[in-house]
């Protein structure tokens, strides 16, 4: 009885001293005031003011430019400061509408992908890792928000090279699948376990693999695309298992051709088209 007594007294002090050095810890954080907030929301605000200024002012002057892909990047320049000013009203103005305007057009995601591999490339190149791009042909394109789509493959496409270790293999492909485009990040990396996959695309929320190059890590990536995917009418799901990588996928609208009208399809041509959740899928 004796023994049990003691145990449970060295046990409740070894929890203060642990709660006494998380506290310490958070002292020692900077403070962040809501005024250093709101000033520094506006001081963005007026730099994406500007930003937006400047683009809008290249596009009247490039409108006839021969080359499309330039009018092309500017729009999505356009689209990036118009979806950051949104982010930024949000952190002070909780009026502010939780969703921000997508811009859909007809997007070319085997062009989107083969780009952010060799972007992601020059980064892997430090832990000797290999992007390599698997099947994108007869692929149509797909109706999305060029900037939202790029923000999500962004996260996937981070978060393979962060936590793959040194000398592994990064796939991207890209394959359609009836009416939809199917686009996957797979790694050789830890995998994750079942308790980890429950708890996928929650804002902050860390998992258990750690970056392998010592990364930060937030919690949050994961979460951005699931809510920019789904914005623009897709779907985000990961397939896994421990010590066999991770495989994370998002499947957009394919582009049709309306037989009547413009040539355009319209957004959420598919959201009454049944079909299966698919969030997490577990393998």
């Amino acid at each position: 009885m004796g023994e049990d007594k003691n145990q449970i007294v060295s046990g409740i002090l070894r929890a203060r001293a642990e709660l006494e050095q998380v506290l310490y810890e958070m002292e020692k954080l900077p403070a962040i005031s809501e005024s250093a907030v709101h000033f520094a929301a506006h001081a963005l605000n007026n730099y994406l003011t500007v930003t937006g200024g400047t683009v809008e002012l290249l596009l009247l002057m490039l409108a006839d430019h021969p080359d499309k892909q330039i009018r092309t990047g500017l729009e999505s320049l356009q689209q990036a400061t118009n979806l950051m000013a949104h982010t930024v009203s949000r952190l002070v103005n909780t009026e502010t509408g939780l969703d921000a305007e997508m811009r859909f057009e007809k997007v070319e995601l085997p062009i989107m992908a083969q780009r952010f591999r060799l972007f992601y490339q020059r980064i892997a190149d430090q832990k000797q890792i290999q992007c390599l791009l698997g099947s994108t042909g007869g692929v149509p394109p797909v109706w999305t928000d060029r900037v939202a789509t790029a923000a999500a493959l962004d996260n996937l496409f981070s978060n393979a090279v962060k936590y793959s270790p040194p000398g592994k293999r990064i796939w991207v492909d890209v394959v359609p699948q009836q009416d939809w485009v199917v686009c996957r990040v797979r790694d050789e990396g830890p995998g994750l376990s079942q308790e980890d996959q429950v708890k996928l695309f929650q804002r902050g929320v860390l998992l258990t693999p750690r970056p392998t190059g010592g990364e930060p890590s937030t919690g949050y990536g994961l979460a951005v695309a699931k809510e920019l995917i789904e914005k623009v009418g897709g779907e985000i799901w990961c397939e896994s298992v421990v010590g066999q990588g991770a495989c994370f996928s998002f499947r957009l609208p394919q582009y049709q051709e309306l037989v009547h009208g413009s040539g355009r399809t319209l957004p959420g041509l598919h959201e009454n088209k049944e079909h299966e959740s698919r969030t997490v899928r577990h393998t």
